[in-house]
């Protein structure tokens, strides 16, 4: 073998013929049991005999030129494919190799789950009253407890005066008022006796037509007799049994009669003239009496006014409780003005309105949901209260054990806001009263649907895949069964489960990317809370 002889020696798999090709031209077919890739500097590796071989088959074989595109086709071609299914058998040894997967999991729970709708809303005392001034003027008295002056905080009891301003005019208004409604009912006792005087002469009046119509009752009685006697008397004058004079003396005692009957027609007719006179008597004391009536009527009034005016010079602890708000001092003067130019702004308010008067013992939170939630809310619903979403949500612990207290959906109001499609609600605390504050800010929370006995996951147990929620379960082999499943309520950081996972069975929270049906995993510790509500 010369020195300028370089021989290639090319691989094309197994169980395939090897074929040499010299500097020369010489091509050398072999039938090797391995593969070999060789370069002319490693021909000191390869048998003596093989190069004599070789060196042989060349002597005697000349190479044909035209082949040797031919033959550098079929070599690229063969070496491609020993590279791909070299490329092939590495990436399955690979896959053979790989580590399993390391996940976090957590055993699926039996129990309670809620969904909470929030919103921001603001404490106030179910019983509450501002107490203030109903005049202007300096304040006077300022109620004293221990020694001191009142103070925000201090408990007072039902009536007891806790504030009072100046009220020496007012004093006297009342004091006139009352004089002014004694003489009126003076007046309107001589209004009342006028009355009664001319109710008297009417009766009076009407005695005198009684008396008059019998008179001229018995004056007719006496005429028609007479006049009987007369027509007899003729009669018998006529027959001669009578003198004239006996006639003409039944003729005057007939004419007498009808003189008495005729008096005692105008004596009645005299009667009943009084009676109209005494009646209208009896009208005119009336309507004097009315109209006396109506100024003690006018007269009451201001006397209730101007005692009205005196009470609002003073304010009385409407019931046991606690001062909430105390925004006076003794000697300082009192503007209503102060108080009403800030009747728009609430929180304003409390820092101008002399004294606000709580009951502590009973709390409700007034909140505004969004209108959408609407339907899901009703009254007897569970409620918590916390201080603000910010901080729960940075807490390491339940909802339940971050609320400060706890109560039920007392009112729903039907309608909704127009301005910010929203409707209030009411909750009354029930517990924690003595965590609030009247006029606190404050997260009411409403469990708008609970259910329980259910199969609860946390949150990130749950993937989804073209929207359809499936779960990894891990075996006690450590073998992934991928799941689908039917989600029920959602809470803060749980699912329910309605179908495709049992109590007890271990989920994977923690490592889903990469795992596929049937993998092998690793479990490591899982430091999952429930949270939510439970």
């Amino acid at each position: 073998m010369t020195g300028q002889s370089s021989w290639h020696l090319f691989n094309i798999g197994k169980g395939m013929s090897q074929k040499t090709v010299s500097s020369s031209g010489a091509e050398i077919v072999r039938e090797p049991k391995e593969a070999l890739v060789l370069s002319g500097q490693d021909l000191n590796l390869v048998e003596p005999d093989q190069i004599q071989q070789v060196e042989s088959k060349q002597n005697r074989r000349k190479f044909s030129w035209w082949m040797l595109p031919v033959l550098g086709l079929a070599l690229a071609a063969g070496g491609l494919s020993v590279y791909r299914l070299q490329g092939k058998n590495s990436e399955v040894a690979t896959v053979a190799e790989r580590a399993p997967l390391s996940v976090r999991t957590v055993a699926a729970a039996e129990g309670d789950i809620q969904a909470w709708v929030s919103s921001e809303g603001t404490v106030q005392a179910v019983r509450f009253k501002h107490l203030a001034f109903d005049v202007d003027g300096d304040i006077t008295y300022l109620a004293s407890q221990d020694g001191r002056s009142l103070r925000a905080g201090d408990p007072v009891q039902q009536g007891e005066l806790l504030a009072q301003i100046d009220d020496r005019s007012l004093q006297a208004d009342v004091i006139q008022a009352e004089a002014s409604v004694n003489e009126i009912r003076r007046q309107r006792g001589a209004a009342a006796a006028s009355v009664a005087q001319a109710e008297a002469g009417v009766a009076s009046a009407r005695a005198q037509v009684a008396q008059a119509e019998a008179q001229r009752s018995q004056a007719a009685s006496s005429r028609t007799l007479a006049q009987t006697e007369s027509q007899r008397y003729r009669t018998l004058y006529e027959q001669g049994a009578i003198s004239n004079s006996e006639l003409d003396n039944r003729i005057n005692t007939l004419q007498d009669a009808g003189a008495q009957s005729q008096a005692a027609g105008a004596q009645v007719r005299s009667a009943q003239a009084q009676v109209s006179t005494a009646q209208a008597q009896v009208v005119a004391a009336r309507q004097q009496l009315q109209a006396v009536d109506s100024q003690i009527d006018t007269a009451l009034a201001r006397l209730e006014q101007a005692r009205i005016a005196l009470e609002g010079t003073q304010l009385y602890a409407p019931f046991d409780g606690v001062v909430a708000y105390l925004n006076i001092r003794e000697n300082e003067y009192y503007s209503l003005q102060s108080v009403s130019s800030q009747l728009s702004n609430y929180q304003e308010l409390l820092n101008r309105v002399p004294i606000v008067v709580i009951d502590p013992s009973d709390y409700e939170v007034m909140a505004e949901l969004p209108a959408a939630s609407g339907e899901r809310i009703e009254s007897g619903q569970t409620t918590l209260v916390t201080p603000n979403t910010s901080q729960l949500a940075n807490a390491g612990n339940s909802l339940t054990e971050r609320a400060e207290a706890r109560g039920n959906v007392y009112s729903v109001t039907p309608a909704v806001r127009p301005g910010n499609r929203s409707i209030d609600v009411t909750a009354r605390i029930n517990s924690g009263f003595e965590n609030l504050q009247h006029g606190e800010s404050v997260t009411l929370w409403v469990a708008a649907e609970e259910k329980k006995d259910a199969v609860v996951v946390p949150l990130n147990a749950v993937a989804f895949r073209n929207q359809v929620p499936y779960v990894f379960v891990v075996n006690e082999e450590n073998i992934v069964e991928q799941r689908e499943v039917t989600l029920g309520v959602e809470g803060l950081n749980e699912r329910e489960i309605l179908d495709g996972v049992k109590p007890g069975e271990q989920l994977v929270t923690e490592g889903q990317n990469g795992l596929v049906d049937g993998a092998e995993v690793r479990v490591v510790a899982s430091d999952f809370t429930a949270m939510g509500g439970k």
